[in-house]
C-alpha cells in the first residue's frame, strides 16, 4: 500500500483575514464593505437629507428658545434660590500653612478673584463694589493676604460674599443693615479649636455696600455682589504650644441683619435662609 497522505487544513486567522479583506472590497462584483456604487450612492443621499432636517430642526428650536431669554432677567426664580454665603473658588477655602503646593493653589485662587473684581468693567460705575482698603482691610492688598508664614507671625486671609439672586431685596427696613461675622466652629469633625491660642480673626465690615447693592439686576448695573475678608494673624510662639488635637481648626462666616452700626453682636440676628461658608485653616 502507498503511504497515506494528510489532508492540509486552511489556517483559520489566514482564512478571516482574507475574508475580511474580501468584505473592504470584493473585485468579483466590485462592492465595498458588501455595496456596490448605486447603492452607497443612494444610502449617502438618504442620509444627507435626514441629518440635514435633524440639523433644521434642532436649529429652529434653539432659536425660538433663545428667543425667549431674557440676558438679564432669569427665565425660573425658585423658591429654593436662597441667599448663600460663599465664594467662587474652591482654593480660598483652605489656609494650608504646612503645605507649599496647597498655598501656592491659594494664592492663584485669590488672585483670580482679585483680578474678576478689578476689571475695568467690574470698577467702572457707581454702583459697583470696589476692592480696597475700606472695604477689605489689610485684605485688599494680596502681599498681605497671601504672607504665610512671615517671622513671628503667619497671616492670610478668607473672602466671601452673598450670591446673586435675582430680584432679592436684601432687608426692606430701613433701620436694619446687612453684615458678615465669623466664628471658630467645631466643624465637620466636631471637634474643632473654639479658641485657638494665638489666633486673632477681623472680619471686615461691607454692610454699607451689601445695603446698597440689592435687589441685583444684572452684572451691567450691579456688578458683582460685595464680598467681605476675614483677616488671620497667628502668633506663631503661642500658636506652637497648641496640643495635635486643637490644630483642628474651623471658621464658619455667616450673614446677619443688625441694627444700622450696631456693634453689639448679640443683637445681630443671622439673615433668614441663609447658609453659611466654612473654612478651614491647617497650621
Amino acid at each position: 500500500m502507498g503511504e497515506e497522505v494528510k489532508e492540509k487544513k486552511p489556517n483559520k486567522y489566514v482564512e478571516g483575514f482574507k475574508g475580511f479583506c474580501r468584505f473592504l472590497y470584493n473585485p468579483d462584483d466590485h462592492t465595498v464593505f458588501g455595496r456596490g456604487g448605486a447603492s452607497w450612492a443612494k444610502i449617502l443621499v438618504f442620509y444627507f437629507f435626514f441629518y440635514s432636517c435633524l440639523a433644521a430642526f434642532f436649529a429652529v428650536c434653539l432659536i425660538v428658545m433663545l428667543q425667549t431669554l431674557d440676558p438679564d432677567v432669569p427665565t425660573v426664580v425658585g423658591r429654593t434660590n436662597k441667599p448663600m454665603v460663599a465664594i467662587p473658588e474652591t482654593a480660598i477655602y483652605k489656609m494650608n500653612f504646612k503645605d507649599a503646593d496647597g498655598w501656592e493653589k491659594y494664592k492663584k485662587a485669590l488672585n483670580k478673584v482679585q483680578e474678576r473684581y478689578t476689571s475695568d468693567e467690574q470698577t467702572g460705575g457707581d454702583g459697583f463694589f470696589q476692592w480696597n482698603m475700606e472695604n477689605l482691610n489689610s485684605c485688599h492688598d494680596p502681599s498681605i493676604a497671601t504672607q504665610g508664614t512671615n517671622g513671628a507671625t503667619a497671616v492670610g486671609c478668607f473672602y466671601f460674599g452673598l450670591n446673586r439672586i435675582y430680584g432679592w431685596n436684601g432687608i426692606s427696613d430701613d433701620t436694619k443693615e446687612m453684615t458678615f461675622g465669623c466664628e471658630y466652629v467645631k466643624g465637620k469633625t466636631g471637634s474643632g479649636n473654639l479658641a485657638p491660642s494665638g489666633f486673632v480673626m477681623e472680619v471686615s465690615d461691607v454692610s454699607k455696600a451689601m445695603t446698597s447693592y440689592y435687589p441685583w439686576e444684572s452684572l451691567e448695573k450691579n456688578g458683582l455682589q460685595p464680598i467681605a475678608a476675614a483677616h488671620i494673624t497667628i502668633d506663631k510662639a503661642a500658636a506652637d504650644q497648641m496640643r495635635d488635637d486643637e490644630r483642628e481648626i474651623y471658621v464658619e462666616c455667616k450673614a446677619y441683619v443688625r441694627d444700622i452700626d450696631s456693634t453689639d453682636k448679640t443683637t445681630w440676628k443671622v439673615l433668614e435662609d441663609s447658609r453659611p461658608a466654612s473654612f478651614e485653616i491647617i497650621y
